[in-house]
């Protein structure tokens, strides 16, 4: 078999890597659980199951579809060391900035790694994630992370 495109290709070859990693760790190291009673185990077991397959079909398309245009492949590290700051963002931020505003910070910070980097579109996704993060973490799940910056809080 051929390799079409390269660059699905080891995408799709390194999200099977990961996620049969994170799911036969999770197996191993933690009990599962059922999906009335999830155990520590179930949400990286699933997870992996679930990114090995996305891995698998992305694979699968990169041996069967054309090349475009012969593109080769190139890892822009500049785009990637934002993406990566992005997280280093929201990690430094969260304790007194608050959920909200980091996240807010993490969306823009990563996608100023795209070439196609529009402002609209970024307060449009900003708005977007911060109204899922609010509704899932806080009010869904409960979890006891500032929301707000910790000089609004009090």
């Amino acid at each position: 078999m051929k390799i079409r495109n390269a660059q699905d290709f080891w995408s799709g070859a390194m999200f099977i890597a990961f996620g049969l990693f994170f799911a036969l760790y999770g197996q191993a190291h933690y009990t599962f659980g059922t999906s009335h009673r999830m155990g520590p185990g179930y949400f990286p077991v699933v997870l992996g199951v679930v990114l090995a397959g996305l891995g698998t079909v992305v694979l699968l398309q990169a041996l069967r579809m054309q090349d475009r245009a012969g593109a080769a492949f190139r890892l822009d590290l500049g785009a990637v060391a934002w993406v990566l700051g992005s997280v280093v963002v929201f990690a430094l931020a969260l304790p007194t900035a608050g959920l909200l505003v980091s996240i807010a910070a993490l969306v823009i910070v990563a996608m100023l790694g795209s070439h196609e980097f529009r402002w609209r579109e970024a307060i449009g996704v900003c708005v977007v994630m911060v109204v899922i993060v609010y509704l899932v973490f806080n009010l869904g799940l409960k979890m006891s992370v500032p929301v707000l910056p910790v000089f609004l809080a009090r």
